[in-house]
């Protein structure tokens, strides 16, 4: 028990990017060759939507669930605190948007035939907002993990940013260049979010540096 509250949060870590990794792999493919709303009604019809976006869904609770954990337990140095609190606010928002867009598979046949697909387009509003607000919270992340990390492990920093910068431009490219195959920019940013959550798990917070003191001379 006492080992499941002091790395409960790595645990949950883990056990997202495992889930992301699963879930990302079952996601329907697509193309730029027609509009939003027609490749939307594409994927949400292939039969891999549902347990694909089920599976992304539980790997952003529990990554919610392990930032806020690693928060109130204060695994992590007092530097990296408010970030660490700002970052778990933002992907417990996210977590949202992964419900109505897993939930747009209900609109499947409204989308194809024209009609009106308020889940759907719910998923498109939130995602609009919360992608580039969710990505910016992982940089930021990222970045005060590199601060606080030593040696090798600024590497896995490296990985939360990059996953972070895709994340928060993927949906608003899509909306500002429709023509264009941003496919792989989906795809890089759960990878790399992906492996940043399993190595993050893996490495465990910094240890405390303790300064010794030099003993006073006497005499």
């Amino acid at each position: 028990m006492f080992a499941l509250r002091t790395h409960g949060w790595r645990l949950a870590l883990v056990a997202s990017g495992i889930l992301l990794t699963l879930g990302g792999r079952m996601h329907p493919e697509a193309d730029a060759e027609d509009d939003l709303r027609h490749e939307l009604a594409t994927m949400t019809a292939d039969d891999r939507w549902i347990p694909g976006h089920t599976l992304i869904m539980i790997s952003t609770v529990l990554l919610a669930l392990g930032l806020w954990t690693a928060y109130r337990t204060r695994a992590w140095p007092s530097t990296v605190q408010r970030t660490l609190g700002l970052a778990a606010a933002a992907i417990s928002l996210y977590v949202v948007e992964t419900v109505a867009h897993l939930g747009a598979a209900a609109d499947a046949e409204a989308l194809a035939h024209g009609e009106a697909a308020p889940v759907a387009m719910t998923h498109i509003g939130l995602s609009v907002v919360l992608y580039p607000v969710t990505g910016c919270a992982v940089v930021v992340l990222a970045w005060s993990f590199g601060r606080a990390w030593r040696g090798w492990r600024r590497v896995i920093a490296g990985l939360g940013i990059g996953s972070g910068l895709l994340h928060a431009f993927s949906v608003p490219m899509t909306i500002l260049l429709p023509d264009t195959e941003l496919s792989p920019m989906f795809a890089g940013s759960a990878i790399l979010l992906a492996l940043f959550s399993i190595a993050t798990g893996l490495a465990g917070a910094p240890g405390s540096v303790v300064t010794a003191k030099t003993p006073a001379l006497v005499g």
